[in-house]
């Protein structure tokens, strides 16, 4: 008996399933294949089951213009101009794993990488990614605002780039941090300014406010859900 195959291309992953014995085979974009089974597959890598409401991971607010790093140099900005990633990270990774501050990660980053302020200003999600995995987190690339939401849903955090709009004003790019899940709306993290962090805002309208920059979207999307 023949069994079909079939292939879906999403974004930069390759999902390949077979309809007697499903599985997910993925490739991500450094060419790596990945394989999920039935009880892992990506749409159920998440932990838990969806709820409709979900308290905030409690986090360390970590502004990027503190006066203890905000004037340090990196290349070609500083972290109070463009340090919003490493502050962002430092926050998800002082919650799930150990205490760090944003100065460690943009260090590390910095120190090992071309991904922050060396050929455009600001840190890539590569960027992101490396310091990510120098601190032993998983991590997974959001492709759709469904999967944004379920991710909520169930509980985890989601490091996101995002452009003009609620937290960015004119053709710049931040970095925010998502967790927590309230009638279509998350509980947001800003690492630069103090009147629109720790606020609910819609997911649609984040998602739709996504950054489309290049450097924010090498790893395959803006948004990535980071867990233990």
């Amino acid at each position: 008996m023949k069994r079909r195959i079939s292939m879906i291309l999403v974004g930069s992953l390759l999902l390949t399933s077979f309809n007697n014995a499903k599985a997910d085979w993925v490739k991500d974009y450094q060419g790596k294949w990945e394989y999920f089974s039935n009880d892992d597959s990506l749409s159920n890598f998440y932990s838990g089951k969806p709820n409709e409401f979900v308290k905030p991971v409690k986090l360390p607010q970590y502004y990027q213009a503190d006066t203890r790093w905000g004037f340090k140099r990196y290349g070609i900005s500083n972290m109070k101009e463009t340090g919003c990633v490493p502050t962002a990270l430092s926050m998800i990774i002082s919650g799930l794993k150990e205490n760090v501050t944003p100065v460690q990660v943009a260090d590390y980053i910095y120190d090992t990488s071309m991904e922050m302020n060396m050929t455009f200003s600001g840190t890539s999600s590569y960027g992101a990614e490396i310091a990510l995995s120098y601190w032993n987190l998983n991590y997974r690339t959001i492709n759709s605002k469904e999967s944004l939401e379920l991710a909520l849903k169930k509980g985890n955090i989601v490091y996101g780039a995002v452009g003009h709009g609620i937290f960015v004003k004119g053709y710049s790019t931040h970095a925010v941090v998502l967790s927590g899940y309230e009638g279509g709306k998350t509980h947001a993290i800003d690492p630069d300014n103090p009147e629109r962090t720790n606020k609910w805002y819609s997911i649609n309208d984040i998602w739709n406010q996504r950054s489309m920059a290049p450097e924010d979207n090498v790893t395959g999307g803006a948004f990535i859900v980071v867990y233990k």
